[in-house]
Parts: C-alpha cells; sequence; structure tokens
C-alpha cells in the first residue's frame, strides 16, 4: 500500500526539525568554546566567622536554572510541484496496479467457480444419463420378461385348448359312432315325416337327402334339399316338413349334437 500523503508531510516536518535542532546545538557549542575565558583575580583572603544557619545557606546547591523556552520549528520548505505530480502519478499508478489485481483475482475465481459449477452440470447430466440408461434396461427386461411370460401363458393355454378339442372331437367321434347317434338321427327323421304334407305330384318311393343347420335347443335355421327323386313341388314340401319339425329333438347325449345334420327323408307310403 502507497505512504499516503499526510504520513509523508509528517515526516517531512519531523526532518527538518530534527536538522534544526542539530545545527543549533552545533552553533551554541561553537560559540560557547571560542568566547575567551575570564582573566583570574586575584582576592585579598579574608576571613570572618559565620553560624550555622549561613554555613547550611552557603553549602546549599545551588537551584537549577530554568529551561530555556523552546524555539519554534521552522517552517517546512513549500513542496516541489514536479515531485509532487511524481508522487500523485506513482500512487496512482499502485492504486491502478492493485485495482488490476483485484480485477484478476475475481476473475480467476469467476473462472475457478464456473469451471466448477459446469464439472457439477457435467456430473449431473452424466448421473441423470445412468439413471435413464438403467430405467430403460430395467424396463426392456420388464417388458421382455412380461412377452415371455404372455408367449407362454398363450402357449399353455392354446395347449390346453387343442387337447380339449382333441379330447371333446375324440368324445364326439366315439359317440357318433355309437347306438345312440342312430337312434338320435331316427328321432329327428321321425319328427320331419310327421311334420311332412304330401302334395299332388308326390308319387311313391320318394328319397331325398337333406341339409339341415340348427343352434343348440334345436331350432332349425337352414335346410337344403340336395339329392331328390322328386319334383319342385316335394322338394318345397320337404323343407317346410324341417321347419314345421323344428326345435327337432334334443340328443340323450351332448357329444352327439350336430349344428350341420344330413338326414334321409324317406316317407312311408
Amino acid at each position: 500500500m502507497s505512504e499516503r500523503r499526510s504520513d509523508r508531510w509528517v515526516s517531512v516536518l519531523m526532518s527538518v526539525l530534527v536538522h534544526g535542532a542539530v545545527i543549533g546545538l552545533l552553533g551554541w557549542g561553537w560559540w560557547f568554546f571560542r568566547r575567551p575565558a575570564p582573566a583570574a583575580q586575584q582576592l585579598a583572603i579574608e576571613a570572618r566567622v559565620i553560624d550555622a544557619a549561613t554555613l547550611a545557606r552557603l553549602t546549599a546547591p545551588p537551584s537549577p536554572a530554568p529551561e530555556p523556552a523552546p524555539q519554534p520549528a521552522p517552517a517546512p520548505p513549500p513542496p516541489d510541484p514536479a515531485q509532487l505530480a511524481a508522487e500523485q502519478r506513482a500512487e496512482q499508478e499502485n492504486q491502478a496496479q492493485q485495482q488490476r489485481q483485484v480485477q484478476r483475482e475475481r476473475a480467476e475465481q469467476q473462472k475457478a467457480e464456473q469451471a466448477k459449477a459446469e464439472q457439477e452440470r457435467q456430473a449431473a447430466r452424466a448421473k441423470t444419463e445412468a439413471e435413464r440408461k438403467a430405467s430403460e434396461v430395467a424396463a426392456k427386461e420388464a417388458r421382455e420378461r412380461k412377452e415371455r411370460q404372455q408367449t407362454e401363458a398363450e402357449r399353455r393355454r392354446r395347449e390346453g385348448e387343442l387337447r380339449a378339442q382333441m379330447a371333446t372331437e375324440e368324445r364326439v367321434n366315439a359317440a357318433r359312432g355309437s347306438a345312440q347317434q342312430a337312434e338320435y338321427k331316427a328321432l329327428i327323421e321321425a319328427r320331419i315325416n310327421r311334420s311332412w304334407i304330401r302334395p299332388a305330384t308326390a308319387r311313391a318311393g320318394i328319397d331325398c337327402e337333406v341339409r339341415v343347420t340348427q343352434v343348440p335347443g334345436g331350432e332349425v335355421v337352414g335346410v337344403q334339399v340336395t339329392k331328390c327323386n322328386g319334383d319342385a313341388a316335394v322338394r318345397e314340401s320337404i323343407e317346410a316338413a324341417v321347419y314345421r319339425a323344428s326345435p327337432l329333438p334334443l340328443p340323450p347325449n351332448p357329444d352327439l349334437f350336430d349344428r350341420n345334420l344330413v338326414v334321409n327323408f324317406t316317407p312311408n307310403d
């Protein structure tokens, strides 16, 4: 830090006072030693008797002489304008240098803080990215596990349905090849024969094949006469007879139910 101007003036003033005191002491010493010594006087010896009080006064030490009053310090010389200007420039340069140093320190501190903040942001981004990737991996594994579970469940379901279908088909085939199937089919044919109204053009020996579509419960939803030795009136009468026979008899065994039936229409003449 630069010395203040007031401190500098105090230093100059003290230096001037010290030099003035030294010069004054030297001058007083020179004047004192150059003064001629007074001539010696021969005194006649004169004795007298003195008492104790007078002796005490005479032997008492002399009182100290009063100290001389301090002389005023000489006025300091007027300051040199050139020196003041130089000192002022030096002080300004010192202040500017200090200000530049402070600015550099602030810039370095700000740069360090920015670098630290950037490192923290990068660390946060890296952490977020790692968490995102871990979440994606976990989600992918969960999806794949769920898909595997669904695929396995679907496979087991299809296998179960296939086994059930195969068992049903085996059971139905076994039932349809039995005597119950023939009895069930005879019941349907008898119901249709009883519902048939013989047309005038029908002749003896009618033999027709009829395809019947039914729903559970025996309700007829479709009739088609395929092979038949009768004329159109006979065909129409057979179709009407099937619809009149609806609902058809239910099978004694549910496995005997067939949505699409093929029956032979051979009325008794």
